[in-house]
């Protein structure tokens, strides 16, 4: 779903914005001793399902997000990894407390990609420990546009968390990244519309739509509050990881 290089000159760590790979579709191949895992086919969305198991399909998944702060995790300090600061980051100590990387932003994310949408920019972060992320929403917030198809006919259904939502997610132990490496902000797509009986909301006409797009802030019955309902399923089922590459 991603790709991480390792290149000449150049090891600093990688932070990316991604879904879930374990809900893509695609296979990869690491390149012993470059450095490198490369797509040997395209990253494609998978069908993300309500919980009366009907199929939406994942045309692309975009957020801006902005004042990104990761924490270090060991006890370490911004004097740790000052030596190490890429250009565009920052680091900021409060006493006693653990130093936290800052990147300013906003950057445009794919998703589905885990790269920005402008190829040139790329989040480097210096290697260390790593206990939380804390970030927000810029200005195109979080937009998921999904499709239900019923009958050869289909309606659009978008997810969207809205500018200024903010997100964190801490873990349960430290994360150490390493030259090389990526700290990846993982989304969960696959939670996103567990709860809701939407196939049957839909058949119901609890999920009202016009001639091409399903309304779920109007949801009724068993769906009733399901856009903020999906909303918050979004905002809290992410996660932190980190890869050796």
């Amino acid at each position: 779903m991603s790709l991480g290089l390792s290149g000449c000159g150049d090891n600093h760590p990688r932070l990316y914005f991604a879904l879930n790979h374990s809900f893509l579709q695609g296979s990869s191949l690491a390149v012993p001793a470059s450095g490198v895992r490369a797509m040997t086919d395209p990253a494609t969305l998978r069908d993300i399902k309500s919980g009366d198991g009907s199929a939406f399909h994942l045309d692309g998944v975009y957020a801006d997000v902005a004042d990104i702060r990761l924490e270090l995790g060991g006890g370490l300090r911004c004097e740790d990894v000052e030596d190490e600061l890429p250009e565009g980051t920052g680091c900021v100590q409060s006493g006693d407390a653990p130093g936290t990387v800052t990147i300013a932003g906003p950057f445009s994310m794919d998703l589905s990609t885990g790269k920005t949408t402008n190829d040139m920019k790329e989040l480097r972060v210096p290697p260390g420990i790593y206990r939380r992320v804390d970030f927000v929403l810029g200005k195109g917030g979080l937009k998921a546009h999904s499709r239900l198809t019923q009958d050869s006919r289909a309606w659009d259904m978008n997810l969207t968390l809205p500018e200024g939502t903010a997100l964190g997610f801490e873990t349960a132990y430290d994360l150490t990244l390493e030259e090389g490496g990526s700290l990846r902000v993982m989304f969960n797509q696959d939670a996103w519309l567990r709860e809701l009986p939407l196939g049957a909301c839909f058949q119901s006409g609890d999920l009202p739509r016009t001639d091409s797009e399903l309304r779920l802030d109007e949801a009724r019955g068993e769906c009733q509050g399901a856009g903020d309902r999906v909303r918050d399923t979004i905002r809290t089922r992410i996660s932190l990881q980190a890869r050796s590459f």
